[in-house]
């Protein structure tokens, strides 16, 4: 008995020990799940917070520094002379050098940041002559100069690097005095003047000499070794002799904005310039113009403060080009003495009467930077790098700022707004980030994006759910299982293959077959569904006794050769439908009936190739919820006399239907976040269009797509981090609303 008891008690605390093994390894196995799930989850929201960040630069504004407030009479080669105003200011690139054009017919160049000053130099035939206008081209490198007398100089200004070994030693300054010309043979005084200077090739000049008169000077470009060519002038007036407070030239024409808030335009493109365009920008009188970076935008300001943007635009195909306001930005309340556009982008700044200095974007509309000081701002400047302003006071002084202003295309308006951009006819959402020169104007929008990603994604679930659900309930609900075992293999197989090959083969080989037989693969959809439905219907007619022998599966016999044959006839009657009904050019009918472009990397091919890759994911988890449905559910039902199609579609789908529900989800997900198939299979053009005979770029593509492009840090770089998150959250959101519809569909069929 002792023995026995001791037998009992070891068998006892050896099973005790290895119920504790099993609940330590139970335990254990819980940790490390439990571990890995937020290991996981931390590892999400890592790349969600690594992103945003990387996105976060976009919402800080510009900075400004002021870094030194210059009195530049002041020096002593200035000592015993009264100080007056100078006409125009310009600085180097690197700003080294700041000078200066006096009303006394010099240049005279000062040192940066001490403001020393250097050199005077004189203009060659303005000896005793006093200069009472000026203005300098957006780069900087010539000025034109406006006489009491009513002649003009042109100026070429040019900073030379002087190297000492590697290192930059200094800058060499040279003026040139290219021409002198007699504007008005009357003498009067040359009141405002605006010069269009060509590297090579002819120079315009534009000179006011009266309240409603502007001469317009043409200066070929002479010959080396030649004496310069005869100017050709003409001379323009407003209408009911409006006097004109501002007057502009760029290479898209001369505009004048007068004193009752009327703007004028001129085409300079033929020999004799052309009034093309008389609008009214106001109630107040026009202050101050400039031309922005390319020459084709105008930013006016007023007398009351406000500041807006026009450029000519085509409203419709048939219309003439007229000048319209595309942009209006906040008001600044005082009138607006000055305006400074950059020239590397489209931010430009605005001096106020009150001494305020607001600096903004074009494109975006967005005040990026607000400045206050004392004394009116009668000229601001954005140095050449956008990496300074200048702004001269009323009292003489001159103030120097260090600007930050790294991302001034971006604001929500720009993102997700319509914007009316130069050349279109009215705003709208456009992406194209990069362009051939500075004068590009970035189109951001996410909008087009977003649409393609969506619109790519409901093709391909238009062409995998029904698929994938439909032969998922066969195989679950009518297959032999020795053919189900073959069957479901082979599909979850097809996820293996790569998104690269099966958009490689779309784009290359698939795109060509269906545009040679369009209205062909249009039949399909139609004749395939009705084959397999007569298939369905021919094998349900079938005597019950003969369909009692058969295995099932066996029907698959008969609905296979009706699929080929319904494929046969596509390509078979298709030729000959298009050449009766669309007079053997589908395409052609399609572009002048109804206006659909078709082009051969289209939504269809995305929506075929990508819906092949989704079809596995969808199928495989789709028929695990129909394989799940309890066996007593479809056992009654079949007993109360439903027949197997009635039971399929009767019980098992609306029993399984949260796990279909989470499977064109999961498919969902997959179709949105695709890269490769969408790269490779459509035209990847940013357009908003239902069509299915026209591509799209979806958000994940255009990543792809822009991301070796883009400099490191810069807005386009930005921007598409931000669309990543973009991305991130539509994913987040679509699946937590599938997560809540799909709970409520188990709550709803939980008591079955």
């Amino acid at each position: 008995m002792a023995s026995t008891s001791a037998g009992v008690r070891e068998r006892m605390e050896a099973a005790s020990r290895r119920i504790a093994w099993v609940k330590l390894l139970d335990r254990s196995a819980t940790g490390v799940i439990t571990l890995g799930g937020v290991f996981i989850i931390i590892s999400v929201l890592f790349i969600f917070v690594f992103i945003f960040a990387e996105a976060v630069p976009l919402f800080r504004g510009a900075r400004a520094e002021k870094l030194q407030t210059l009195a530049l009479g002041s020096g002593p080669a200035a000592a015993g002379a009264q100080r007056e105003a100078p006409l125009a200011l310009g600085v180097d690139e690197r700003q080294m050098y700041l000078y200066e054009l006096t009303p006394g017919g010099a240049l005279v160049l000062y040192r940066l940041p001490g403001g020393a000053r250097q050199r005077e130099v004189a203009i060659d035939g303005l000896a005793g002559v006093r200069l009472v206008s000026a203005s300098r081209t957006l780069a900087g490198d010539t000025l034109a100069a406006g006489s009491a007398d009513g002649r003009l100089a042109l100026l070429r200004v040019r900073f030379r690097p002087v190297f000492e070994g590697q290192a930059l030693k200094d800058l060499a300054f040279e003026l040139r005095s290219s021409v002198l010309l007699a504007i008005d043979p009357a003498g009067r005084p040359v009141r405002q003047v605006s010069v269009e200077a060509k590297p090579e090739g002819e120079s315009t000049l534009a000179a006011q000499v009266g309240d409603d008169e502007i001469v317009l000077a043409r200066v070929p470009e002479a010959a080396p070794g030649q004496p310069a060519p005869a100017p050709v002038l003409t001379t323009l007036r407003t209408r009911d002799g409006e006097a004109v407070t501002s007057l502009r030239l760029a290479e898209s024409g001369l505009a004048a904005g007068t004193r009752n808030g009327r703007l004028y335009h001129w085409q300079l493109d033929g020999e004799v310039p052309r009034l093309t365009d008389t609008v009214s920008a106001g109630a107040a009188a026009i202050t101050a113009m400039e031309w922005a970076v390319g020459g084709h935008t105008l930013l006016v300001g007023d007398e009351k403060g406000d500041v807006s943007a026009w450029f000519r635009a085509r409203p419709s195909a048939e219309a003439d080009l007229a000048l319209v306001r595309a942009h209006v930005f906040e008001p600044q309340g005082t009138p607006i003495l000055s305006i400074g556009p950059s020239s590397r982008e489209r931010s430009f700044l605005t001096g106020g009467k009150d001494g305020s200095v607001v600096l903004r974007h074009v494109t975006s509309q967005r005040t990026l930077l607000s400045l206050h000081g004392r004394g009116g701002a009668e000229v601001v400047q954005v140095t050449p790098r956008a990496d300074g302003l200048l702004v001269r006071r009323a009292d003489g002084t001159l103030e120097r700022y260090a600007l930050s202003n790294p991302h001034p295309e971006f604001s929500w308006r720009a993102l997700l707004g319509k914007v009316w951009y130069e050349g279109y006819p009215s705003p709208a959402y456009v992406w194209q980030s990069t362009g051939a020169s500075e004068a590009f104007e970035s189109k951001l929008s996410l909008v087009p994006l977003v649409f393609g990603t969506i619109k790519a994604t409901l093709y391909a679930l238009l062409f995998a759910v029904p698929l994938a659900v439909l032969a998922a309930l066969y195989t679950s609900q009518f297959v032999h299982p020795s053919i189900k075992a073959k069957v479901k293999p082979a599909v979850e197989i097809m996820a293996a293959l790569p998104s690269v090959v099966i958009g490689f083969i779309a784009g290359l080989w698939l795109a060509s077959r269906v545009e040679a037989a369009l209205l062909p693969v249009l039949l399909l959809v139609l004749l395939l569904p009705v084959a397999g439905t007569a298939g369905v219907l021919a094998w349900d007619r079938l005597p019950y006794a003969l369909r009692r022998r058969l295995r099932p599966g066996t029907e698959l016999v008969l609905i296979l050769p009706l699929l080929l044959l319904g494929g046969w006839l596509a390509f078979l009657l298709g030729p000959g439908i298009e050449a009766l009904a669309f007079g053997s050019d589908l395409r052609g009918w399609l572009s002048s009936a109804l206006g659909l472009v078709y082009d051969q990397r289209n939504s269809v091919i995305v929506g075929l190739a990508m819906g092949f890759a989704v079809i596995p994911i969808i199928f495989t988890i789709s028929e695990d919820a129909f394989s799940s449905v309890p066996q007593h559910l479809t056992a009654a039902s079949l007993a109360l006399g439903a027949s197997r199609w009635q039971t399929a579609v009767r019980v098992v789908l609306p029993t399984a239907s949260p796990g279909v529900f989470s499977a064109a989800m999961v498919g969902f997900g997959r179709a949105v976040g695709e890269t490769m198939i969408v790269l490779m299979a459509t035209g990847n053009t940013p357009l908003l269009d239902w069509s299915p005979f026209n591509g799209m770029r979806t958000l994940s593509a255009n990543i792809a797509v822009e991301v070796p492009e883009s400099p490191y840090g810069g807005t386009l770089y930005r921007v598409l981090f931000l669309s990543a998150c973009v991305l991130f959250v539509m994913t987040f959101l679509v699946n937590t609303l599938a997560e809540l519809v799909r709970q409520r569909l188990r709550e709803k069929y939980r008591a079955i």
